[in-house]
Parts: C-alpha cells; sequence; structure tokens
C-alpha cells in the first residue's frame, strides 16, 4: 500500500543533455526536456562537445524553471564513459575541475549558475563501492562550489563519504535498470536494459514513487532513499517514459527547489 507521505514528497525527474554529435539525438533530447525538472549537461568527456554542450544550454532557456547542472564522467570517448577507466586521485580531480570550469564558463553567458553534478557511467558505478573515487569527487565539487549539489545513486558508501565531506547531496533512482537484493543498481546492460516492456517499467515506477522501493531479478524488495528519478534517453521507449514518470509523480519540483538541510533519516 502506498505510503502517503513518500507519495506526496517532492521528486525531481533529471535528464542527460548534449550526449551525442547531432545526427537527430539533439531533436530526440528536445522531445524528452518537456518532461524534465533538472537537466544534467554533457561536458565533452564521454560525449559530445562545446558546441552541443552550448546548444543544450540555449535550449534550456526555454524552460525558466529547469534546474542546469553538469554531467561528469571518466574521460572515455571510445568507450562512452562506460569503460573501467582508473585515474589517481590527481588525475581524477584534474579532469573533473576542467569539465566543471568549461561547463560553467559556457553557463555564465546565459546567466545560469550551475546547480548540481550529476555522475555518469562507470564513474557512477564506481562510487557506489569504492571510498577513494566517492571522496575524490565530492572534495572536488566541494572545492569548485560549496553550493553544488551531488546527483549519485544511493549507497553505504555514498552517504558515509558525503557526511565526511559535508556535500549537498540529491539521492537517484532510476526505472530503466535493474537492481540488486541490496537495493544496489545493476551497472546497464544495453541490450537487455534499453528494451524492456513499458508495463515492466510503470510497475517499478509505481514501487518506487509510492512506496520508496526497487525490486530485485529474485524478487527481494529494499527501501531507497531518493529525492531525483532519472529520465533515460537510451531505451527505444524513452518518451513514453518521460511521460509516464511525469504523469505518476505527484509532487514535482526541480533540484533547485529542494531544503537540503533536511533528509528522511528513516530511510537510512
Amino acid at each position: 500500500m502506498a505510503n502517503p507521505e513518500l507519495s506526496a514528497k517532492k521528486i525531481d525527474l533529471n535528464l542527460n543533455l548534449a550526449e551525442h554529435y547531432g545526427l537527430g539525438r539533439e531533436a530526440f533530447e528536445r522531445d524528452l526536456l518537456p518532461f524534465a525538472c533538472s537537466a544534467n549537461i554533457a561536458t565533452g568527456a564521454h560525449t559530445g562537445d562545446v558546441f552541443q554542450s552550448n546548444l543544450a544550454l540555449k535550449e534550456c532557456l526555454k524552460y525558466p524553471d529547469l534546474s542546469v547542472g553538469a554531467l561528469i564522467s571518466y574521460p572515455d570517448l571510445v568507450g562512452f564513459g562506460l569503460r573501467k577507466v582508473q585515474l589517481s586521485r590527481d588525475e581524477l580531480r584534474a579532469t573533473i575541475l576542467a569539465q566543471l570550469g568549461a561547463l560553467a564558463a559556457l553557463a555564465k553567458q546565459y546567466n545560469y549558475e550551475l546547480s548540481h553534478v550529476r555522475v555518469h557511467g562507470y564513474l557512477y558505478y564506481q562510487m557506489l563501492s569504492n571510498y577513494s573515487v566517492a571522496e575524490t569527487i565530492c572534495k572536488t565539487i566541494q572545492d569548485f562550489s560549496q553550493w553544488l549539489v551531488l546527483v549519485a545513486p544511493y549507497s553505504k558508501v555514498t552517504r558515509e563519504v558525503i557526511s565526511w565531506v559535508n556535500l549537498r547531496v540529491s539521492y537517484e533512482a532510476r526505472v530503466d535498470t535493474r537492481y540488486d537484493e541490496n537495493g544496489n543498481p545493476i551497472e546497464y546492460d544495453y541490450e537487455k536494459d534499453s528494451n524492456t516492456d513499458i508495463n515492466v517499467i510503470a510497475d517499478r515506477a509505481k514501487k518506487l514513487i509510492y512506496e520508496s522501493k526497487v525490486v530485485s531479478e529474485d524478487e527481494a524488495e529494499s527501501r531507497v532513499l531518493f529525492e531525483t528519478i532519472h529520465l533515460p534517453s537510451t531505451p527505444k521507449n524513452s518518451l513514453e517514459i518521460a511521460k509516464l514518470l511525469h504523469g505518476l509523480v505527484p509532487n514535482l519540483a526541480s533540484l533547485k527547489e529542494f531544503d537540503y538541510s533536511v533528509y528522511l533519516p528513516e530511510l537510512l
């Protein structure tokens, strides 16, 4: 049964932009953007370039309530940020600062201050369990701007590191990927996850939004802490998923609208 307190809480819908070099993807992202509350603009490390980032920022101007942030990753254009890259702490810090700095400079011409940073690809999954990587990401973001919000999946590691660094965070949940029995997202499988039936997605979305739960492949239910849900652009039915989530969430809000001093400790 749905918990009325959970169903009434604010939930953000975040979308990746500029993950392309043209070829029709720009138009597809424009179709999804009206359903998003927050936009994560690729910084050119795993795909795209400064020209696509600039176009995405201009498109965001059409939606005044939208939160605009950066989508950071390992520098991996060949592997779309999904390959198992290993960098030293200094190297990871340098690439994150370079990505944030470049996008912040572009955003400034449109009077945007970056509100958040979402982590992409292998870096996204690595920070679930790797204290060193998670700490480097969090400290680098904090050093760049104390006002930035990290968008990342919840885990014991992310929770502990964020508490050390005292970084603002919006934990992310997803309906386009599978979860394990511990409530952790499983690395995205393009062949399997990009073809998930919309009815399966709908069941996942209702369970997540109204009960704050995810279900593993062996039917184990786990409570998850989240404030934002990712709008995927990879699945063939991405537009259907965006419309579904936008219609199901009872209280939509962008990331910049949250009070980051208030959390729900009973969910931890």
